[in-house]
């Protein structure tokens, strides 16, 4: 048997169980329905890592951006949020201002003093609005 030649039929499979999530929330978030993706998140808190990349992916839809943070205010304050301090702090180095930006206004959400240091050294950012929200949210977090 040649097991080559099926390969065709396996991989687009595959692909579409690898990437899944990841098309079903770009699709619910583009359509105004962040609230199934939040309800998603709680169900299942591992997918909150898709949500995650693809903020910091630059060819992520702006649509599905403002979905991301409406799914990310359902979220502020939260446990499951506040365990992605290391990945947002990650974020805060994009190459990408606007994800830099994004990515200091949601460790702002955590609400968590562990957000400190990746907002204090987004106050130094070459980018005049990732220096403002980080200002804004080092405000917020430490009054």
């Amino acid at each position: 048997m040649n097991t080559t030649a099926n390969h065709w039929r396996v991989f687009p499979r595959w692909m579409m169980e690898e990437h899944e999530t990841d098309i079903l929330f770009s699709a619910q978030l583009s359509t105004g329905r962040a609230t199934e993706v939040t309800s998603r998140i709680h169900k299942d808190p591992a997918t909150l890592a898709v949500l995650l990349q693809l903020l910091g992916d630059t060819r992520t839809a702006l649509s599905v951006r403002i979905g991301i943070g409406v799914v990310m205010e359902d979220l502020a304050g939260t446990d499951l949020l506040r365990e992605q301090i290391p990945t947002l702090g990650k974020l805060t180095t994009h190459k990408s201002a606007s994800i830099r930006a994004d990515a200091c206004h949601y460790l702002w959400l955590t609400g968590d003093s562990a957000a400190l240091p990746h907002l204090q050294a987004c106050l130094q950012d070459k980018d005049p609005e990732v220096r403002e929200v980080a200002t804004d949210a080092l405000s917020s977090l430490t009054t």
